[in-house]
């Protein structure tokens, strides 16, 4: 059996509207997906570090609950990282984080040929840990995973962005799927960055760059198309989690149609259309709800 991991940090999101909180809920980029791929009947493992508090137990009781396998989840003495998400009109969230005061190193699993990989955010540039994360990559690579990276940028400081940049890169060699929205990239290679994309696809085969914009069409880039593919139209109670459950629907996608690592680069516009039609289904689904994840009754009804 095929088996997902998805690598990064895990928060307690406390959601404002009209700077009042309306609920808490256990969050983070790579949890959010995982929760998602649990619902849906995935055999996921969840890579991360919280801490022995009130907040650390809520999370690790949610993931079980969520069959999410917690093997490789670190605990720690201390406190564990909560966010604030603050929704604006439109329900887009910004967010204030308040960081855990440990970094306990992660160990790493022995992954397969065709297992998937999903990692990305923050945590994927944080230089304590990276030389770990790194290793874990490139031995994942090298037994033919599949990949998946998400940048998820927020912002930095000018002076940090050339460090930013060849990090980020550097993620990109080791990845199959690099999936960013229009903000993430923008933010790295500026208004063109689409040439930037393009050189990266041109120099491997195997790479597969999928970019979102909102409401507004997916684009695919491969070395043999570039594609728009449509997303629906929906009522957003909330944005928080669209990105994340997009990989996992893209994931799931490919692990319905049975896509391994020897064919994936090959995949046909259409083919490509019909994974990511599950990416679109799984953010719709979360942006109709104030969770950050998909609901147990779309879960089912897969």
């Amino acid at each position: 059996m095929r088996t997902i991991y998805s690598i990064g940090e895990t928060t307690y999101d406390i959601i404002f509207k009209d700077n009042q909180p309306t609920v808490g809920i256990v969050g983070g980029s790579a949890l959010n997906a995982a929760v998602s791929l649990g619902r849906a009947g995935l055999d996921i493992y969840f890579l991360s570090r919280f801490g022995n508090d009130l907040i650390g137990n809520i999370s690790e009781k949610f993931l079980e609950e969520n069959h999410v396998n917690c093997d490789y989840i670190k605990r720690f003495a201390g406190q564990s990282r909560i966010a604030l998400a603050f929704l604006d009109q439109q329900n887009n969230a910004k967010y204030q984080f308040y960081q855990s005061n440990q970094m306990p190193k992660l160990s790493f699993p022995e992954v397969k040929e065709n297992d998937f990989v999903l990692f990305g955010s923050l945590n994927a540039l944080n230089n304590r840990g990276r030389n770990d994360l790194i290793r874990f990559l490139k031995k994942a690579a090298k037994k033919k995973a599949i990949i998946v990276y998400d940048p998820n940028i927020r912002n930095f400081a000018p002076s940090e962005k050339p460090d930013i940049i060849a990090k980020v890169e550097e993620n990109i060699r080791l990845s199959t799927i690099i999936k960013g929205s229009t903000e993430d990239f923008t933010t790295l290679y500026g208004n063109h960055y689409e040439k930037n994309l393009q050189s990266i696809v041109n120099t491997s085969d195997e790479k597969i760059i999928l970019i979102t914009n909102g409401k507004y069409p997916v684009r695919v880039i491969t070395h043999s198309f570039a594609e728009e593919i449509e997303t629906e139209e929906i009522e957003t109670v909330s944005t928080i989690g669209a990105g994340d459950n997009f990989n996992a629907g893209v994931i799931y996608g490919l692990h319905k149609k049975e896509i391994a690592t020897r064919n994936i680069s090959s995949l046909s516009a259409q083919e490509w259309r019909q994974i990511v039609h599950y990416g679109n289904k799984f953010a719709a689904n979360v942006c109709s709800s104030a969770t950050n994840y998909i609901s147990t009754n779309f879960a089912a009804s897969l």
